[in-house]
């Protein structure tokens, strides 16, 4: 497999202290070859380290599944007893207030209790007002910067664990697994509320996005340097690694409609599951007979309909 050919993505650990921006372009800068389009899935504050997803030849129209259909798990630390425009302490604080006196000192386990069952599940958050959600063109934090706060409607989210690591006050230290789109720093900023004060966040680590995690990434000292050797076949991933769906595998006829962008009834196609991977009945990975990888399709009422053909199976049958 020619790895210069294909939807790529890396998994890479974004250091402290810069942007999303920053690490994006540097591999756009530095990778050896002519690889399209470049962009990430799903930022990170420059304050916040972890797990950064990028992709490259294409691998972009994965985008809004992965935020469809992957988790994502966020260590973080909090601090009672203050408030600050970001909700992290990047910035100076400009309100205290502690948190009531019987939580100060309940044990860990009381605690991860009651916010497990006010927090588990179903749980709406507007976006915070220095984010990067967009509202009448500008970023919210572009808004906030010129001095307006942008507060906007509630969105359903999830939250699907939620666990204390410790719990020292003023301190909380928690890992949470979230939908996409959930702010940790409006979470902490609401256990806060709920608990009668004020918090900020410390720090923040995304730890894994879906099965990719922080342990797996592409540390800095091995991001790509110009005119140096960089391992496509190590550190890029095809896509079906990064969203391990079911399959569905086309005969050759099959095939040929398939990238051709004709549908078919899917009681006529094989399918197979990837009991490893996620369950879901929306969308499917669609390979040939010999294994080759063809694209992303989802059923449509009884039928198959192709999202996207990968260039490299379309050439095969060109």
């Amino acid at each position: 497999m020619d790895y210069t050919k294909i939807p790529l993505v890396f998994n890479v650990k974004k250091p402290v202290g810069i942007s999303s921006f920053d690490v994006v372009h540097h591999f756009k800068k530095n990778l050896n070859f002519n690889f399209g389009k470049i962009g990430h899935f799903g930022t990170l504050d420059p304050f916040a380290e972890g797990v950064l997803l990028i992709g490259i030849q294409g691998a972009q129209k994965l985008n809004d599944y992965v935020h469809e259909l992957l988790p994502k798990t966020y260590r973080a630390r909090g601090l009672f007893g203050c408030k600050t425009p970001t909700g992290d302490l990047t910035v100076a604080v400009t309100e205290t207030q502690d948190i009531n006196e019987n939580w100060k000192n309940q044990s860990k386990e009381a605690l991860e209790a009651f916010l497990g069952e006010k927090f588990l599940g179903e749980y709406w958050q507007s976006p915070h007002s220095v984010s990067a959600v967009k509202f009448e063109g500008k970023r919210l934090y572009q808004h906030a910067l010129e001095g307006r706060i942008i507060e906007k409607e509630k969105v359903k989210r999830e939250i699907y664990a939620f666990k204390i690591l410790d719990y020292s006050y003023p301190y909380l230290d928690f890992v949470v697994t979230v939908s996409s789109g959930t702010y940790v720093r409006s979470l902490f900023e609401e256990i806060a509320n709920l608990l009668e004060g004020l918090g900020a966040l410390e720090n923040l680590e995304r730890q894994a996005i879906g099965q990719l995690e922080v342990k797996q990434a592409l540390d800095q000292t091995n991001w790509p340097i110009k005119n140096q050797l960089f391992s496509l076949e190590n550190y890029g991933m095809p896509l079906d690694k990064v969203l391990e769906l079911d399959h569905i595998i086309l005969k050759l006829v099959q095939t040929k409609r398939y990238l051709q962008g004709q549908r078919f009834l899917l009681s006529e196609v094989e399918k197979e599951s990837n009991l490893a991977g996620i369950c879901s009945e929306n969308y499917y990975w669609v390979y040939n007979e010999d294994g080759t990888l063809l694209g992303f399709g989802r059923p449509v009422g009884l039928e198959l309909h192709a999202i996207f053909n990968l260039q490299l199976s379309i050439s095969l049958f060109s």
